[in-house]
């Protein structure tokens, strides 16, 4: 009775963990599309920026046209690079559009706009990631609960058999040795010792199909704990993704935001260079250029930053307790 509860104890907190995997998984996807907007949105005022600067570019390129200081080849040039940034806008207009629509299906709402609390460059977390995590921190996970739970079933399945290969040793508050099953001997007629014979023999009959019952469920828990040692497995080396992510796409992100410091500023001297007509349009067109390019890479490895974590979270069993 004690390894049938056990049993059906487990079955029932497998049922939870189930639950605890989708709720991880929500929250996760959730953060992700959420770090995804908020990436969207920076992307969306580097492109406006851009515009705005190449705007200016086109205005000085077309004076120097009118005045024969440069051919139509510069305007064009010139124009073409503000519609790149132009054509941005609405193509991130509409990617904030779907992912804000993505977030209220995944809460159960109609779509709608999403009202943001912050932007890119707030969103922190504790330098102490780069430290590690404990292995033992996978226990935390659904999954692996899951799969412990399964022993647990497992083991408890063992223990049943065992004891239903001992039939006459259990002990009845009716008095005397039963060798049935208690839902039998209930219905049973007459007197517990009138019966004894057929009691002492109903388990050597049946000895045999409770040993290959018993053998059954020990090569059951056997597969049971290679499974759950996949799953720890499994578990272990997903939260060294994650931190390898962590920890490279920090050191790239520093990178990045060097990179877009240093082509801010030569899009400065550039400009400033042109105006003063010691540089030629061509010059502070690639430098334009390469700028937004660069301001744009730097959103994307922010929000991969933020998602690593999110996976982090995901492979550390999420925050269900």
């Amino acid at each position: 009775m004690r390894n049938t509860n056990k049993s059906a104890l487990a079955a029932y907190l497998q049922s939870d963990e189930a639950r605890k995997i989708l709720q991880t998984d929500l929250v996760t996807s959730v953060s992700k599309g959420y770090f995804n907007l908020l990436m969207l949105d920076e992307q969306l005022r580097v492109a406006k920026r851009n515009m705005a600067l190449n705007d200016s570019t086109l205005r000085i390129v077309s004076v120097q046209y009118n005045a024969g200081q440069v051919t139509s080849l510069a305007v064009q040039q010139a124009q073409a690079q503000q519609l790149t940034a132009a054509e941005l806008i609405p193509q991130l207009e509409q990617e904030i559009a779907l992912q804000e629509n993505a977030l209220h299906i995944l809460a159960g709402q109609l779509p709608g706009s999403i009202h943001r609390h912050a932007i890119l460059d707030e969103i922190k977390f504790p330098d102490e990631l780069s430290v590690g995590v404990q292995s033992a921190m996978v226990r935390r996970r659904p999954d692996v609960r899951s799969r412990e739970l399964d022993l647990v079933i497992a083991n408890a399945k063992v223990g049943i058999n065992k004891a239903q290969m001992y039939p006459a040793l259990r002990i009845t508050a009716s008095g005397g040795v039963n060798a049935l099953k208690a839902s039998d001997w209930f219905n049973i007629p007459g007197s517990l010792f009138g019966i004894v014979g057929a009691s002492v023999l109903q388990p050597l009959l049946q000895h045999k199909e409770l040993s290959t019952q018993y053998k059954l469920a020990d090569m059951e828990r056997e597969k049971t704990v290679i499974l759950f040692r996949q799953t720890v497995v499994k578990a272990i080396g997903e939260v060294s993704d994650a931190m390898v992510r962590i920890e490279k796409l920090k050191h790239q992100h520093l990178i990045a935001a060097k990179r877009v410091a240093a082509l801010k500023q030569a899009t400065a001297n550039a400009n400033s260079l042109f105006q003063n007509g010691m540089a030629n349009y061509l010059e502070v067109i690639t430098a334009q250029g390469n700028a937004l390019q660069s301001e744009l890479d730097l959103a994307s490895v922010k929000r991969q930053e933020l998602s690593a974590i999110a996976d982090l979270y995901r492979s550390l069993g999420g925050g269900t307790d």
